[in-house]
């Protein structure tokens, strides 16, 4: 029964898989205990398992995950943003303690803002590499009312770079754990055929013993 369900998952998660990948890291920006991660390298999983590396493969990732990925968190991460611009500091006081952000890790990302010089670049490299948490740069975002066609470019494009390396590390994994399947399956076969004959002897043994010593 349960196999039963899982592989009706499978099917169901391969056959929809953009959309799958779209609405979960849609999802994953308004409800944060869930990763996008989590959601990409398990998709990637079960849909690049088996595929060498080629051009053609790679445009099948980037199309059917990095893509859907990118869009849903870009469009996710929208509604802290909006709701950071509307509301302002007093949203992130009274909402930080039920998303896992304070005011004052929204400020940090200021901080480091004013470091970097650059704007539009620190963003996008936040959002390529996953050191600051995504509902912090939201929040900050919209809370400087930063310009929505710049956020909403940064934000895809580097949420693309962090998504293709997730899927990347999901699919040569992938890849790496069907090749040693069949050595681990293929040696766990030898040891169960190795046991039988152990027990088998061991009870051929103790019958022949049996029998010398009825005969005695």
């Amino acid at each position: 029964m349960l196999s039963t369900i899982i592989n009706s998952a499978e099917s169901f998660i391969i056959s929809n898989v953009s959309l799958a990948v779209f609405v979960g890291c849609i999802l994953e920006q308004i409800i944060v205990p869930i990763p996008a991660s989590l959601i990409v390298l398990s998709s990637t999983f079960l849909v690049m398992q088996g595929a060498t590396f080629s051009i053609m493969a790679l445009g099948t990732l980037i199309m059917k995950i990095v893509i859907p990925a990118s869009l849903g968190i870009t469009i996710g991460s929208l509604v802290y943003y909006i709701l950071a611009y509307k509301l302002g500091t007093p949203f992130i006081e009274r909402t930080g303690k039920y998303l896992g952000v304070s005011v004052e890790d929204v400020e940090k990302v200021g901080e480091h803002i004013n470091e970097s010089r650059y704007d539009d670049v620190f963003i996008f490299i936040a959002r390529c590499l996953p050191i600051i948490p995504a509902i912090a740069i939201n929040l900050f975002c919209g809370l400087i009312r930063y310009d929505i066609k710049k956020y909403l470019v940064t934000t895809f494009f580097g949420s693309a770079v962090q998504i293709l390396g997730w899927g990347l590390l999901a699919w040569f994994s992938g890849n790496i754990y069907q090749a040693l399947e069949a050595k681990v399956s293929f040696l766990g076969n030898v040891v169960l055929v190795i046991i039988i004959l152990v027990v088998v002897g061991f009870i051929i043994y103790n019958r022949r013993q049996s029998r010398k010593e009825e005969n005695n």
